[in-house]
């Protein structure tokens, strides 16, 4: 139990989540969830991808964020596979919010 991944954010139904880079929008993220492993502290974002420019998703720097109520959140995404209209990206430590 120790062992599982740490949630520390989960979309509710109909939320979603952008991959960006730059001011494009190069995917839109629902269903999201992004974890943390306990022993590492790596982030993992995983979730199911209802729109997507695969060309913007070749880019870097990319970014995923979070409109929530408390403000803009973001994190440096270092590493994305989309396969099946499944996402699970590799992120980099949260920045500062907007």
């Amino acid at each position: 139990m120790l062992d599982e991944p740490l949630c520390l954010w989960r979309g509710l139904p109909g939320a979603c989540g952008f991959v960006k880079h730059a001011y494009f929008i190069a995917a839109t993220v629902t269903d999201y969830a992004i974890t943390v492993d306990r022993q590492t502290r790596r982030h993992t974002l995983s979730g199911t991808v209802a729109t997507s420019v695969p060309y913007l998703l070749r880019q870097r720097p990319l970014l995923f964020v979070l409109v929530t109520k408390a403000g803009v959140l973001r994190w440096p995404i270092e590493s994305v596979d989309v396969a099946n209209n499944r996402v699970v990206a590799h992120l980099g430590a949260q920045l500062e919010r907007e």
